[in-house]
């Protein structure tokens, strides 16, 4: 997987991903952890606005798109209570 952020470019496998900005911005944060947990309630924070409702379920709904579009074998697991790594 490549993440090109100046450019705004994810491939996996050589193949562009058509990611939305979200989608993209969950990514790069969530491989800059470098392996490390990020919790939803940071996802919320850095990506979304200080709007966004923290009971909402954006960043589950936008994890799971994330993932559809990422493919097999998964990249992205859930760490249960903690959040989400690469």
């Amino acid at each position: 997987m490549r993440l090109d952020p100046a450019q705004r470019l994810a491939t996996r496998a050589e193949r562009p991903l058509p990611l939305s900005p979200k989608e993209f911005a969950v990514l790069e944060l969530l491989l800059r952890a470098q392996g490390a947990v990020v919790s939803a309630e940071e996802l919320l924070e850095r990506v979304w606005d200080e709007h966004a409702d923290p009971f909402s379920t954006a960043v589950k709904t936008t994890v799971s798109r994330l993932r559809a579009k990422l493919g097999e074998p998964p990249v992205i697991e859930t760490v249960a209570q903690a959040g989400y790594r690469v």
